[in-house]
């Protein structure tokens, strides 16, 4: 799966999480960014995300994004 793959794929997840397709998903985007995203909907963006992808997260690897990018490139390492 290509990279801009990935962001067509979190962009859909965001749209449905945030109910707002205006969101610009932008690899230095982080929860500051987007109204709303807190840690009570980051759990739901991760879970949407495990299922669009069919990845399995840890916890410590979640802990270490700082931003959309990372996210991307934490999903691409999932999918090999």
């Amino acid at each position: 799966m290509t990279e801009a793959e990935i962001y067509a794929g979190l962009t859909e997840v965001f749209h449905d999480a945030f109910g707002d397709d205006s969101i610009v998903l932008k690899p230095d985007m982080t929860a500051e960014d987007v109204e709303g995203w807190d840690s009570v909907k980051m759990v739901a963006i991760i879970i949407a995300v495990e299922e669009r992808f069919g990845v399995k997260m840890r916890s410590r690897e979640i802990d270490q994004l700082k931003c959309v990018g990372d996210f991307v490139k934490l999903i691409g390492s999932k999918l090999g």
